[in-house]
C-alpha cells in the first residue's frame, strides 16, 4: 500500500479524461528522455530511470479502460455520476517502487495518516516530479521545502532526487520535508526562472 497513486505519477486527477491521461504521459516521457539527463549525476539518473518505470506502469493501467476502473475502485474513486466514494486512506499499490520501498508503506505507516493523528510517516517521494510530491506531501500534512540543484535550470518541472527526512521516518505532522529537485541545465548556462 501507498498514498501515491498512478494519477500522482503522471500528475492528473482521478477524474482527468483518456485524452489528458495521454497528455501527461507523453509529457513524463519527454521530460524523462536519455538527451534531456545528459551530463547528469549518478543520482539523478537513478531517480529517472525508476520515474520511467513508474511513468509507464502508470500508462498501463490509465490508459486501459478496464484496468483503470480496478484501480479506481481500489483507490475509492467512483465514476462520474456517482461522485467521490468515502476517503480513502489506502490507495491501491502501484507495483513499482520509484525509490526503496516506494510501494511499501506498512500497516502502521498507514494508520498514521488520518488527519486526527499528531504523527506521520514521511512518504518516499523519491521519482516523483514537484507538483506531484507537493499533493502527496499536503496529503499526508507535510510541508514541502525544495532545493533547486540545477544552477541554471530550463524552465520544466523539476524531478524529486533526493528528500529529508528520508522515506518511512516518523515525524510530527506539519513537519517540513525538504526535497532536492533536479531540473534539465539551460544550454549555454542561460538564467531561467525556476518552475519547481
Amino acid at each position: 500500500m501507498s498514498v501515491v497513486t498512478w494519477y500522482d505519477v503522471l500528475g492528473v486527477v482521478p477524474g482527468a479524461t483518456p485524452d489528458d491521461v495521454r497528455e501527461a504521459w507523453q509529457a513524463r516521457q519527454a521530460a524523462l528522455e536519455p538527451g534531456r539527463l545528459a551530463g547528469a549525476p549518478s543520482d539523478v539518473l537513478s531517480a529517472a530511470d525508476q520515474a520511467r518505470q513508474a511513468v509507464a506502469e502508470a500508462w498501463r493501467v490509465l490508459a486501459d479502460p478496464a484496468a483503470r476502473e480496478k484501480y479506481d475502485q481500489g483507490i475509492g474513486f467512483e465514476r462520474p455520476g456517482e461522485g467521490l466514494g468515502p476517503a480513502s486512506l489506502k490507495p491501491a499499490d502501484p507495483d513499482v517502487s520509484l525509490s526503496k520501498g516506494w510501494s511499501l508503506a506498512d500497516e502502521e505507516a498507514l494508520e498514521s495518516y488520518p488527519s486526527g493523528r499528531s504523527h506521520v510517516v514521511v512518504p518516499d517521494v523519491g521519482g516523483l516530479f514537484y507538483h506531484a510530491c507537493l499533493d502527496v506531501a499536503d496529503r499526508v500534512g507535510l510541508h514541502l521545502d525544495p532545493v533547486r540543484l540545477t544552477a541554471h535550470p530550463m524552465p520544466v518541472e523539476g524531478l524529486v532526487v533526493g528528500q529529508t527526512p528520508g522515506p518511512g521516518k516518523r515525524v510530527h505532522r506539519d513537519s517540513t520535508l525538504t526535497v532536492q529537485l533536479w531540473h534539465p541545465p539551460e544550454p549555454g548556462g542561460q538564467r531561467a526562472t525556476a518552475s519547481g
